[in-house]
């Protein structure tokens, strides 16, 4: 089964438009306002794209980089409806090449140190794609239930239920 690679994240968000409806945000909000696709007035939606250092599938280093794009995009004053993640660049796992990196070097910086650092990093890479390729291999073999969040398990939870139905509706 192909793996896809990704090199950078876009993050969209769209707000409410209680927030200009309620006095206490609306107060504080002086950006911006635009019409929602019902042709209501909303904050102007943030969005914004974050460069990875390379190719990669890891949920890790996806997870870093769109948390740090969400805390220097959106307005922690306002309410969020709507998140969209895109992955841009996908490519498969085989055609991805490691460019030819070229560094500067100085007499001040711990190059052993650099080294063994990016080894744990890589280590912890490999270890994290064998976990994924593992659980993917579970799930295809028992089912979308063979693996679930303990989350997944509290009261009222959907995600069991909503596994075994087509598409997530009942057929």
């Amino acid at each position: 089964e192909k793996q896809l690679m990704t090199d950078q994240m876009h993050l969209s968000i769209r707000y409410d438009v209680e927030n200009l409806t309620n006095k206490k945000t609306r107060r504080f909000y002086e950006g911006e306002i635009v019409k929602d696709s019902y042709g209501r007035s909303a904050p102007k939606p943030a969005c914004g794209s974050i460069n990875l250092p390379r190719h990669t599938s890891s949920g890790k280093l996806i997870l870093e980089a769109v948390l740090e794009l969400f805390d220097r995009i959106v307005d922690q004053n306002l309410l969020v409806r709507k998140i969209s993640i895109t992955a841009n660049n996908l490519l498969d796992e085989a055609s991805v090449q490691e460019p030819d990196r070229f560094e500067q070097l100085d007499f001040f910086s711990d190059y052993e140190e650099i080294y063994e650092k990016q080894k744990l990093l890589e280590a912890e890479l490999e270890r994290e794609r064998k976990v994924q390729k593992a659980a993917l291999s579970i799930r295809n073999k028992f089912g979308k239930n063979a693996i679930l969040k303990g989350m997944n398990l509290l009261e009222g939870a959907t995600a069991r239920e909503r596994n075994r139905q087509i598409g997530g509706h009942k057929a």
